[in-house]
């Protein structure tokens, strides 16, 4: 028995000490640059710089979808390394927890400081527009990893998510699309078949298989009423540039899809932006919408 009293003992320390890591105070950051629009050709990114010196941070909001869909990453010197997703905890000063956030550390890399870079998230924008809505600024926590926990103080977001706002609809408008009926659309290009099946493990570049090499590519593709595809673009890619060819020739080949509903109940003409994963043997499709 005292062996079990023992292993208990035990084992609840190491739980709490566990729980103390993860409530560990996360370390305050104050604004040091102001909100930078950046219009990039393929989607709209608002940065800014918290913190400074062995502290400093560069928080990256981006958009590059008529989905209200953010993608999030963190800049700083020292991030835990991960070996893929895990999840992570992100509250703003009115949403305790934004459900389902996961993300992934990676290590500096030359010049290049560490990142922790955050899945697709369909929920974190309207957490950062429920504290615009309640008229206070927003507290951004994120803690990753238990090693890791920092607040940014980002003030009001409300100048910024319209800046973002207004971006993505002239980034909408150069794709040939009125952003006004696309967000207004019932529903979004739907395919015919499961993505997935359009990657075939044999369709995987040999010489890039023997190697290992993986990569990643968001594809675009503008989907006509008919549910025919007029065109079709990388977003943006990490990897091979042999991936983004494949990716675009695979999808010419066979895609397929019902036409996105308009709000009048219409097929309309619209977009369809998705994340191939490709890595040896087992190409699959992370989804955004």
């Amino acid at each position: 028995m005292a062996i079990r009293r023992t292993l208990v003992a035990g084992i609840t320390g190491s739980a709490a000490a566990a729980a103390a890591i993860a409530a560990d105070p996360p370390t305050q950051l104050a604004p040091t640059s102001k909100w930078q629009m950046d219009y990039a050709p393929t989607e709209c990114r608002l940065l800014r710089t918290f913190g400074e010196g062995k502290s400093k941070t560069t928080l990256q909001l981006s958009r590059l979808d008529v989905s209200d869909v953010l993608e999030m990453a963190l800049a700083a010197q020292h991030v835990p390394v991960t070996d893929g997703d895990v999840p992570v905890s992100v509250s703003t000063s009115t949403v305790a927890q934004v459900p389902g956030m996961q993300a992934r550390g990676f290590a500096a890399a030359g010049k290049f400081p560490g990142s922790i870079r955050f899945r697709p998230d369909k929920d974190l924008p309207g957490a950062l527009r429920s504290d615009v809505a309640a008229g206070l600024s927003t507290k951004l926590g994120v803690r990753f990893a238990r090693r890791y926990a920092v607040q940014l103080d980002m003030g009001s977001m409300k100048g910024a998510l319209t800046a973002l706002d207004k971006c993505m609809d002239n980034l909408i408008a150069s794709w040939g699309l009125d952003p006004a009926e696309q967000q207004q659309r019932k529903s979004a290009p739907e395919p015919l078949v499961d993505p997935a099946k359009w990657f075939r493990p044999s369709d995987y570049p040999a010489a890039l298989d023997r190697s290992g090499a993986g990569g990643i590519v968001v594809l675009r593709l503008i989907v006509a009423a008919d549910g025919s595809i007029q065109d079709r673009a990388v977003a943006k890619s990490g990897g091979d540039k042999a991936f983004e060819d494949l990716t675009c020739e695979l999808t010419k080949a066979r895609a397929q899809f019902r036409p996105a509903i308009g709000a009048g109940g219409q097929p309309i003409k619209s977009v369809w932006i998705n994340r191939i994963h490709w890595q040896p043997a087992m190409p699959f499709v992370i989804k955004r919408n």
